[in-house]
């Protein structure tokens, strides 16, 4: 028998909620699991335009749905005021309903609404729900393939882009190198990278072109070896400059960084990255004296903003973080190589996230990023972008005390699971 699911006469009705609420209306639903899906939402939530109070009002409701529900013939029905919701979320009921509009219009969940208003679930004697009114998560059971496909999607150009950037620096670096060792050749090798920076529409093509040239570079490199290896045959007075191929043909992480600026736009957001711990004002211009200066601040802030955040603390103050990134920060090296991720859960512009990298480290900035995160998950602050650079310059000036943040954070969730323990 097909379920009916009724929509309140006083709720404004879009094509999205109609959807939603044929969705709910379905009997060949796929079982699914509550860990499963959770963390399913959880990861599509920037694709889904979840993001904020939303995400918190929607971890709750997940909470609170039962496990048996999301399998078989079961109904995920959640049953909770919205008085309840402002109350766990510390916003407003107005805030809450918006929210509870944007998760059904996502297509995820269905309002179920009873003639009275009120939210209640009745269960028979095997737990099954007999009549329910509230929130109905059977779209997101109806709709868990195609969930789970996009989620996939996204992670795996998240992965590409990610690729694509760290091969644009290799070869940059490359290329770099090659211009110092041959400068009869630098002026066109510089010219070509120029052209490949500012005609490729993404990192993918711009990462193709730098490797054609590195290429073009390898070959012309060899030719030169095996140019000097015949014009020495039988001179055993002449030194060989076999040890400075492999650095032109390696990608080496010495570089000029006036003549990577030639090749770079400083003001271009496609532009080849440099390192981040080596580039701590990317629009600053060509002032390598105070490049050298900030790195050197760079890797004191660093240090200080560190000395009390054992990787431990980090794991248990940002467990909602986590989950979001599916990574466990067990090493720091977890924790660098989630901040891409982390950045656009966020928000924060690429040029904000190098700038920050630069002026206090890329192992303090990815540690403020998992604590502007977490924070932002739950629903703590408002503006985690603006958030972010706040701490940045709080840590600059040595008044950033992120160890305080965690302990708080870790106890805060603490207190929050013996809570809902209680009740």
């Amino acid at each position: 028998m097909t379920e009916a699911t009724a929509i309140a006469s006083f709720r404004r009705v879009s094509p999205a909620i109609l959807a939603s609420a044929r969705m709910a209306m379905a009997n060949d639903i796929p079982d699914t699991s509550k860990s499963e899906i959770s963390l399913l939402l959880k990861k599509a939530a920037p694709i889904l335009g979840i993001d904020g109070t939303t995400y918190h009002v929607m971890d709750i409701l997940l909470g609170l749905s039962r496990a048996d529900d999301w399998k078989g013939a079961g109904r995920p029905i959640v049953a909770i005021s919205n008085a309840k919701l402002a109350e766990y979320t510390r916003r407003s009921e107005r805030t809450v309903t918006r929210c509870l509009r944007r998760i059904v219009e996502a297509g995820i969940a269905a309002y179920r609404d009873s003639p009275t208003g009120r939210r209640f679930v009745y269960r028979d004697n095997d737990g099954m729900v007999a009549s329910g009114f509230g929130l109905d998560f059977t779209p997101a059971r109806v709709r868990l393939a195609e969930i789970r496909e996009s989620v996939e999607n996204y992670q795996r150009e998240l992965k590409a882009s990610q690729d694509a950037r760290r091969a644009v620096t290799r070869f940059s670096r490359a290329i770099i190198d090659a211009c110092e060792t041959f400068p009869e050749k630098a002026d066109i090798w510089r010219s070509a990278a120029q052209a490949i920076i500012d005609g490729g529409p993404g990192r993918a093509e711009q990462a193709s072109g730098l490797e054609s040239l590195h290429t073009e570079v390898l070959e012309y490199a060899k030719q030169r070896f095996q140019e000097h290896e015949m014009s020495r045959a039988g001179d055993i007075s002449v030194t060989s400059t076999i040890d400075t191929i492999p650095k032109i043909l390696s990608d080496s992480n010495e570089r000029t960084r006036s003549i990577e600026r030639d090749i770079i736009p400083p003001d271009d957001g496609s532009a080849v990255e440099m390192a981040y711990e080596n580039k701590p004002e990317a629009a600053a211009g060509d002032m390598r004296y105070r490049l050298q200066q900030a790195q050197k601040t760079a890797d004191d802030i660093q240090s200080a903003v560190l000395a009390a955040v054992p990787i431990g603390l980090l794991q248990v103050g940002c467990r909602a973080a986590q989950e979001c990134v599916s990574v466990e920060f067990d090493r720091w090296s977890d924790v660098v190589g989630a901040a891409e991720v982390m950045r656009r859960m966020i928000g924060l512009s690429e040029a904000a996230w190098v700038d920050g990298v630069g002026r206090v480290g890329r192992y303090a900035a990815s540690a403020i990023l998992a604590t502007v995160l977490e924070k932002s998950l739950r629903d703590v602050i408002a503006k985690p972008g603006g958030y972010f650079r706040a701490m940045v310059d709080r840590a600059i000036d040595g008044s950033l005390h992120l160890s305080k943040s965690l302990y708080g954070l870790a106890e805060s969730k603490m207190n929050t699971r013996d809570r809902w323990a209680k009740r």
